[in-house]
């Protein structure tokens, strides 16, 4: 069987008599099949340069003519242009075409008009699909190689939604980011609408629905130089967000580095994005404890729940800035002498009888837990990064299934004494959003190691901001009269509160007496 391709511009008359043969062909040869491709005048020399480039063929004019070896594979083989093909249909059929010029003509005008309703039947079509745009900062990062198969397949955003992925790259790496983009094609997500490679932030950003920022560890600056770069690289994207991002963003930073105060920087400066919508995810800390304390137990981590992770959201935090808190942990399937159904869960503090290993091994385990897994594969952990991402983007979008508590990073409004920073806190979701859960057990030695960690975290923001604190001499020790310094060289902004994050208050949680360093439910309207 003998299968031709024959492509050509609309406007191109030679294209018009070559179909006409074609189709006379066919109509007298019952083995002789033809493929048309038209192509609008605009769009034909780059096409055809793409499709010469790719078979390695040389061609410079329309129409050109191929031959597709459909009984033995491969590429087709090249016959040429309007003149090869009217050769070979004489030599080998007897069949030519004696149409005249003036017919050529109509018949281009016709493939003209056509193609132009076509293209715009298209573009209708095309119209009645509304995707949502995602953006990727930092695309190179493997964490959104990870992250995108997550994105495109219906479960964070529902079976029906579809989504315009954009990655952005902070480097010259369009060469990663285009084998990244043919990738992803391929994965042949139905709900994937497009996938686009962009350099300009402001571009990216422009009606997207979700912001996702990945941060590397940065090895060769000073801490301090850290925070002066990425302040004025936040500022930089918050102002691009308030002018062309959808009022109701949602915007989500993960990774390593000073994660809690760029988080800070892009809710002081987004003034026109509800400070509820800018999160820093805290869910690897949160699944690592839970995998280190599951190990413990001798049961599957994800029976292990509850467990709160406070302050620090970065992957690879110190352990001064952060603390595990399992005083509401729970476990399911834990094999004791109490048995019951699968939903049954009992006090993890209850069932470990080793305080030691918890107030010292685990916190160590916890700590070095990044750094051995770094290590051992000889690359960042990007598959549980970007798990954690989904799940967490999952359960704020569709709403968690369970009343289990979640870590995340907020813009603290007082909850547990903590304010005017972002800093890790129990929350639930629920309909689209989230609540800060007020109203934890907690004892003195949790107490005092979160206000520790809220003046630890602090020290990052009197970089750029001036924090009220009198312990601030104290704190920041001997860099103090430098951040003055360049604190008086910059502007502080003019912060807008924006709606105050939703409160659940715990109800089964007693209230402490305020002499005895209970938490006090806050005042005033939470709404």
């Amino acid at each position: 069987m003998a299968k031709f391709v024959i492509a050509g511009s609309c406007s191109c008359p030679y294209y018009a008599k070559l179909e006409l043969l074609a189709d006379q062909l066919v109509g007298n040869l019952e083995q002789f099949k033809v493929h048309k491709v038209v192509l609008p005048e605009e769009q034909w020399e780059s096409w055809l340069k793409e499709t010469c480039s790719k078979n390695n063929w040389k061609h410079k004019k329309s129409p050109i003519v191929w031959r597709e070896l459909v009984d033995r594979g491969g590429k087709g083989m090249l016959m040429g242009g309007f003149n090869e093909f009217m050769e070979y249909a004489e030599c080998y059929y007897g069949i030519t075409s004696n149409i005249m010029t003036d017919r050529m003509l109509k018949i281009k005008k016709e493939n003209m008009a056509t193609k132009s309703v076509t293209v715009t039947e298209e573009k209708a079509f095309q119209s009645l699909s509304k995707p949502i745009h995602i953006c990727i900062v930092n695309a190179t990062n493997p964490v959104a190689y990870h992250l995108i198969p997550h994105l495109g397949n219906g479960k964070i955003f529902g079976s029906e939604v579809e989504v315009s992925i954009r990655m952005l790259g902070i480097h010259e790496t369009d060469e990663t980011l285009q084998g990244v983009k043919m990738e992803v094609e391929d994965l042949a997500f139905p709900l994937v609408r497009q996938i686009e490679i962009f350099k300009n932030s402001r571009e990216a950003f422009q009606n997207a629905s979700l912001i996702v920022f990945l941060e590397n560890p940065v090895e060769d600056e000073s801490h301090l130089e850290i925070l002066v770069k990425n302040h004025e690289r936040y500022k930089k994207y918050a102002e691009e967000i308030n002018e062309v991002a959808l009022p109701d963003v949602k915007i989500v930073l993960s990774g390593s580095g000073p994660l809690n105060f760029n988080t800070h920087v892009l809710v002081e400066y987004a003034t026109k994005i509800n400070k509820q919508n800018v999160v820093a995810v805290s869910r690897l800390q949160e699944r690592r404890a839970q995998a280190a304390l599951a190990r413990k137990m001798q049961v599957n981590a994800s029976g292990v729940t509850n467990v709160v992770s406070w302050g620090n959201c970065a992957n690879d935090a110190a352990k001064t800035t952060y603390c595990i808190d399992v005083l509401s942990a729970a476990v399911r399937g834990y094999d004791g002498a109490i048995w019951g159904p699968d939903w049954h869960s009992r006090s993890l503090a209850d069932l470990v009888y080793d305080k030691k290993w918890l107030n010292d091994e685990f916190v160590e385990e916890h700590a070095s837990h990044n750094g051995k897994m770094i290590k051992s594969m000889k690359h960042s952990t990007s598959l549980s990064e970007a798990a954690s991402i989904s799940s967490m983007l999952h359960d704020w979008i569709q709403g968690s299934e369970s009343e289990n508590v979640y870590s995340l990073g907020v813009e603290s409004e007082g909850w547990y004494g903590v304010s005017g920073c972002v800093f890790s806190m129990p929350v639930r979701f629920k309909d689209g959003s989230y609540q800060v859960v007020w109203g934890l057990t907690l004892n003195d030695e949790i107490r005092d190691k979160i206000k520790k960690i809220e003046l630890e975290l602090k020290k990052d923001l009197r970089v750029a901001f001036k924090v009220e604190d009198e312990t601030e001499n104290e704190v920041f020790g001997e860099d103090s009269a430098l951040i003055s310094s360049m604190m008086s060289q910059m502007e502080s902004p003019s912060k807008t509160p924006g709606e105050k994050l939703e409160v659940i208050r715990e109800e089964d949680a007693e209230e402490q007496p305020a002499e005895d360093g209970g938490e006090q439910p806050l005042t005033g309207n939470t709404e």
